[in-house]
């Protein structure tokens, strides 16, 4: 994806306008699209996997799908949760063949990892050892789809009904998801460090 000077021209605009531009064909509005999302695009797959030459086919095969469907593919006024929706579909698809090939786990199964989203956001702060050791405790007594509606909610900012599009479920699903999940993380930690959690996120 080339072209800054692309970029500048439609910093002003909303998804929905970005996006009807992509469906009629203007490449400029692909790649802006691109350089808005692809960080948490990649964020987002690499809690699948740690297999980032995977995740980047998958990423590089979503806008060239983008681009080649451009005419077919539905309107949206939120581009972010669209992509995440197609690139989640996509990346099940390549781990359910990679793990077919070597007789490994079912993908639906593998973790959905949360711990280097909380260390990233520990980096800046003067949090003990013994409390990033804990807060990854608790993580990891969480369900793979609990760790995931976390993520979205709380780490790529996206609504109940976005996290209920991305995940293939109802809109109170995915907020009883959420909330079980912060109900158990604070079952397993001390009072000292659920205060921590409260912060990271909320």
């Amino acid at each position: 994806m080339n072209g800054q000077p692309h970029f500048e021209i439609v910093t002003n605009m909303t998804d929905q306008e970005l996006w009807d531009q992509l469906r009629r064909g203007d490449k400029s509005a692909l790649e802006r699209i691109y350089r808005v999302h692809i960080e948490h695009l990649s964020e987002y797959g690499l809690r699948f996997s740690g297999n980032r030459p995977l995740i980047e086919d998958c990423i590089q095969d979503l806008f060239v799908d983008l681009w080649q469907k451009r005419k077919k593919i539905r309107a949206t006024d939120q581009i972010r949760p669209y992509l995440l929706v197609a690139l989640r579909r996509r990346i099940v698809r390549a781990l359910q063949k990679q793990s077919r090939r070597q007789d490994e786990r079912p993908a639906e199964e593998l973790a959905f990892s949360v711990e280097l989203a909380i260390d990233e956001l520990l980096i800046a702060e003067e949090v003990s050892e013994q409390q990033s050791q804990q807060l990854q405790a608790a993580f990891s007594t969480l369900s793979t789809r609990q760790r995931e509606a976390l993520y979205l909610r709380y780490y790529q900012g996206l609504s109940y009904d976005d996290i209920a599009e991305i995940m293939d479920l109802n809109n109170q699903s995915a907020r009883n998801l959420s909330s079980s999940a912060l109900k158990r993380l604070r079952k397993h930690m001390t009072a000292g460090s659920y205060l921590l959690l409260f912060w990271l996120f909320f």
